[in-house]
């Protein structure tokens, strides 16, 4: 896609941005950038990366050459090994808090093998800490900030060209005499739908087993949350509007393009929240388009959003819109309910109170949508007496996944909450250098104690000490087993409801089901309490704990398989009144292929570079 307008007149309009190659670059494809991917954390579950993705293709449709590879843990060498055969003039990685590490090694060894490559960072923790990210890693030549298309495609036109970076604007960089420099920051893309589709070169390479396919339907939040990092009211590093959206028509014609050509349905939409601008009317008029467009092309799809609490009642108008939205494929909401006591969720800046967080719990529950619920009862400021409230709440409420009770705050640079931390003196002085995201004390010793004792009961020490997952216990497994359970559900249900008996069916195994988590939220509640008191009172030692690790584990491993054999009964019934549950995929059954398709099983986040 190209357009007529000059580059100068493009760079002099706040917030406007089309895509355009400089004429003077007369072989695009003489340029290549590689964005690699390294899976960290969530990545590992499901790696589609969507900013990288948006990057690659306002790159691809001026006709530059862009990659997407992936860096699997473990295996760095052999992966810049592979990329030296590509031989590219940029080299880019999206920066989180929890890759830190990895940029540094993967870093080197892309310097050592590709000596006059650009090494370019971005992402959230490149937005705000670029200056710290170019002193701790010497192999990094620039930080972008903000939204990556702008930058990215500025570079590569400017690399292409043999220009300096200079009076490149978005971009903190390392000058030829050394000397750190800060370019002023472009402003927000104001209009979204001059960007091309997203690239889908992960979803290609895996083959469709990806969990789930990522779709952004705008960009920025209304809100003002302390601890997050996404742009926001408070916390914004690019002049123009907080949230910006594309138009619903646009949404749907993207949806409909990935299951036509990729035959998968089953999509996580990453905005922040999915019924801004105001969570209102406007937002909800947006919100109610989406669906209906989806239902009026008949497009038989699964999907999972992001809501705030605040932003949703108990009323006629709000239940008829959920009903909608599950008839059109809703099936998995992620609310940060964060915590169950008020003074907490003023510290968050969160505009909720606990009954709004009871109210949509509720709604969810009711209307058969599975909750992905953000908890943070660990943080620097927490109190025994807030821990034991939490625990109640989660108890009463959704009380059956134990990580929940246990979750610790993760920081974010350029986030309120370590401004406040810093000023109490509970930052780690080492943080600017390592981004550690566990980069804190407690004022209660106790609670610091409490902390990190729940933090070892299961998985290994890259999860106790460093957050990353790369390896599930039972705790987490069930996690994600949990919502297969309730997908599996809520798809039969909505595929065959108006089959003679199969409601009933589905009911009593709900019923059940119910009465499981139940207990398993109780069971949690007095795991917790009990850990507590002897943590408090001195009385675990090594041998102990050892044993309460066993003791989760079978337990959660007990649950998942009482929890399967029912499934299976329930699959049995069901398949006996002529209900076949390979029609509820993630991906649309191809003609003649063997065995069942892939079922979705994965949670999200959302992705920039």
């Amino acid at each position: 896609m190209t357009t007529t307008l000059p580059i100068e007149s493009v760079r002099k309009k706040p917030g406007h941005f089309e895509i355009e190659l400089d004429p003077r670059v007369t072989d695009p494809g003489r340029t290549k950038v590689s964005f690699l991917i390294l899976l960290d954390g969530d990545l590992v579950m499901s790696p589609e990366h969507l900013g990288v993705a948006y990057m690659a293709a306002t790159l691809r449709s001026v006709g530059f050459v862009a990659e997407i590879r992936e860096v699997v843990h473990g295996e760095e060498e052999a992966a810049v090994a592979s990329l030296a055969a590509f031989a590219p003039d940029i080299v880019c990685f999206t920066l989180t808090s929890l890759n830190v590490r990895s940029c540094l090694v993967v870093s080197e060894l892309v310097r050592a093998t590709l000596p006059d490559a650009l090494i370019a960072c971005g992402g959230p923790a490149g937005t705000f800490a670029g200056r710290d990210v170019l002193v701790n890693n010497p192999n990094v030549d620039l930080v972008a900030v903000g939204e990556g298309e702008p930058t990215i495609l500025d570079i590569t036109q400017r690399v292409a060209l043999g220009e300096p970076l200079d009076d490149c604007p978005g971009i903190c960089y390392r000058a030829k005499d050394g000397e750190l420099k800060q370019n002023p920051a472009r402003p927000v893309i104001h209009d979204l739908e001059v960007l091309p589709f997203p690239a889908r070169d992960q979803l290609e390479q895996h083959g469709n087993k990806l969990e789930y396919v990522r779709v952004s339907t705008s960009r920025g939040c209304v809100a003002m949350c302390t601890f997050c990092s996404a742009p926001h009211l408070k916390n914004r590093a690019q002049a123009g509007k907080p949230w910006r959206g594309r138009s619903p028509g646009i949404i749907v014609d993207e949806v409909e393009y990935l299951v036509r050509k990729y035959g998968f349905r089953t999509y996580d939409f990453i905005d922040s929240t999915f019924e801004d601008p105001d969570g209102g009317r406007v937002g909800k008029k947006r919100v109610r388009e989406i669906a209906q467009g989806i239902l009026d092309r008949g497009l038989d799809i699964y999907y999972n959003v992001c809501m705030r609490a605040e932003n949703w009642k108990d009323t006629a108008e709000d239940n008829d819109l959920m009903d909608l939205l599950v008839r059109s494929g809703l099936e998995k909401v992620n609310v940060g309910i964060e915590s169950g006591v008020e003074d907490e969720l003023r510290l968050w800046d969160k505009r909720a109170t606990v009954e709004d967080n009871r109210v949509i719990i509720k709604m969810l529950r009711d209307h058969g949508i599975y909750l992905a619920m953000g908890f943070i009862p660990f943080h620097p400021y927490a109190t025994v007496e807030t821990l034991v409230e939490n625990a109640r709440f989660l108890r009463d409420n959704s009380g059956h996944n134990l990580r929940r009770m246990t979750e610790r705050l993760e920081i974010y640079p350029g986030t309120r909450i370590i401004q406040k931390m810093e000023g109490d003196g509970l930052l780690y002085e080492d943080y600017a250098t390592t981004l550690d995201h566990y980069g804190y004390r407690f004022k209660d010793d106790r609670v610091e104690l409490l902390a990190k004792h729940y933090a070892a009961l299961y998985n290994n020490d890259d999860y106790h000490r460093h957050g990353v997952i790369t390896e599930q216990s039972a705790v987490f497994e069930f996690e994600t087993f949990n919502v297969v359970v309730q997908t599996f559900i809520s798809r039969i249900y909505r595929r065959f409801h108006t089959v003679p008996g199969a409601n009933e069916i589905l009911t009593a195994f709900k019923d059940w089901l119910h009465e499981l988590r139940q207990r398993m939220g109780q069971y949690n509640y007095e795991f917790f309490m009990s850990n507590l008191d002897d943590v408090l009172n001195d009385r675990l030692d090594v041998e102990r704990h050892r044993l309460q690790v066993i003791d989760v584990e079978k337990h959660f491993r007990e649950r998942i398989r009482m929890i399967k054999s029912e499934q299976l009964r329930v699959g049995k019934a069901l398949h006996r009144l002529g209900c076949s549950v390979t029609e509820i995929s993630s991906t649309l059954p191809q003609p003649g292929a063997g065995g069942l398709p892939r079922v979705y099983t994965g949670e999200g986040i959302g992705a920039s570079w």
